[in-house]
């Protein structure tokens, strides 16, 4: 999830806390799962590559607004299949962050974007 601005951690763990999903915080991660199903862990990160690679999605799908991001949220996970088999999780997460940010999600299994809006 790729976005500019200054949204933090703790505006997405509020958020995804309004939602159906179980959310644990454990320092500068946060886990979120829907019943029983996979936790995914989301951190932020402002380091100096995301702008680099914010540009390569950018030219990847020609979208150069994206160029301009400096953060992204990135959700991890211990199996891809398990989350797409329960996809209530990641849909509820992408979502809510989309709306937290404005931003621009990308998924690495398949190198779709999602734009805002």
């Amino acid at each position: 999830m790729y976005f500019c601005g200054e949204v933090t951690l703790d505006d997405a763990e509020r958020a995804l806390r309004t939602t159906r999903l179980t959310v644990t915080r454990d320092g500068d991660r946060v886990g979120v799962r829907w019943g029983k199903g996979p936790e995914l862990h989301i951190g932020l990160s402002h380091e100096p590559h995301v702008r680099l690679e914010a540009a390569e999605v950018a030219e990847t799908h020609a979208r150069p607004e994206i160029a301009r991001c400096d953060r992204r949220f990135e959700v991890g996970f211990d199996d891809l299949d398990a989350v797409l088999d329960e996809t209530n999780t990641l849909i509820e997460v992408q979502m809510t962050l989309q709306d937290v940010t404005g931003g621009y999600i990308t998924m690495a299994w398949n190198g779709n974007l999602l734009a805002p809006g």
